[in-house]
């Protein structure tokens, strides 16, 4: 083999190493998220400026910040509260969240909140934009 050719066997078994170890480690939006600000965005931080299509989708967000961001599930008593803490601009109403429900926002038996694979998606694309 030529000099060449052995370069290039190293560099992709380079790749294939770095490569597993990455797959070793859930990268996230989030993750990039907490690395791109060096310190937490609050919930407030977040949606200022953003436009949502529905309540849901506010929903989902203040759902997912607890979930993804914080760490820890919300209960679904405390989503107005966070809504007003957020000075989210619609007005809130309990029919986002029985909207929500089962499309972007799972309601467990304990009232505690997280999101759905949609609602995860969204909250992922919401992040990236």
């Amino acid at each position: 083999m030529t000099k060449e050719i052995k370069d290039i066997l190293a560099r992709l078994d380079d790749y294939e190493k770095r490569l597993a170890h990455l797959e070793g480690k859930a990268i996230t939006p989030v993750a990039v998220l907490k690395a791109k600000v060096g310190k937490q965005k609050t919930l407030r931080e977040m949606v200022k400026g953003k436009k949502f299509k529905n309540g849901q989708e506010q929903i989902a967000i203040i759902v997912g910040y607890h979930e993804k961001i914080l760490g820890n599930l919300l209960s679904k008593d405390k989503i107005k509260e966070e809504w007003t803490n957020a000075k989210i601009i619609n007005k809130f109403s309990a029919e986002f969240l029985s909207r929500a429900r089962d499309v972007l926002v799972r309601v467990h038996s304990d009232g505690t909140c997280d999101l759905t694979q949609g609602g995860e998606d969204f909250f992922d694309s919401f992040l990236k934009g």
